[in-house]
C-alpha cells in the first residue's frame, strides 16, 4: 500500500507540472490557503474514498478530489483551471512516482464567484482511481 495520500500525490503531481506552475508558482496548498496567501492559488480538498471490489477484496480506490482555483478574475482563474483539468484528464501511471494510478477523469468543473471577497472561485473535480487504500 501506499504511503501518499492521492491528495499529496495530485499536490506533488500539480506543482511539478510547468503549464500549472507558471500559473501559480508554487501556490498549491491542502484545504485552505494561509490568510497572507498570494492570489491566484489552488488549494486541494479530498471528498471521499471508495473502495472497488472483486469477488475476493478490494483491488482499488477511487478518491474525489476537488481542485479550487482562487483568482481576482474569471479570465485568470479559468486559466488555472483548464491547465489543472489538461494536467489531470486521462493520467494513468505512477504520479508523483508514488501513487499507482489505473485512471483519472475530471468529472466537473464550474466558476463561482464569491461576491464577499471579489474573487472567482474555479472549482474542478477530479476522480482518481488508484492501487490501493486512500
Amino acid at each position: 500500500m501506499s504511503t501518499v495520500t492521492p491528495r499529496q500525490a495530485v499536490y506533488a503531481h500539480l506543482r511539478a507540472d510547468t503549464n500549472v506552475s507558471v500559473l501559480v508558482g508554487f501556490r498549491i496548498y491542502h484545504q485552505t490557503p494561509p490568510l497572507d496567501a498570494v492570489y491566484p492559488l489552488i488549494t486541494l480538498n479530498t471528498i471521499s474514498n471508495i473502495d472497488r471490489r472483486d469477488l475476493s477484496a478490494v483491488f482499488a480506490c477511487d478518491t474525489r478530489i476537488q481542485v479550487t482555483v482562487m483568482a481576482s478574475t474569471l479570465k485568470e482563474a479559468e486559466d488555472i483551471a483548464m491547465a489543472v483539468r489538461r494536467s489531470l484528464e486521462g493520467f494513468s501511471g505512477m504520479m508523483a512516482d508514488a501513487l499507482q494510478v489505473i485512471g483519472c477523469r475530471v468529472e466537473n468543473y464550474m466558476p463561482i464567484y464569491q461576491d464577499e471577497v471579489g474573487q472567482t472561485h474555479y472549482h474542478v473535480d477530479v476522480v482518481l482511481t488508484h492501487k490501493g487504500g486512500a
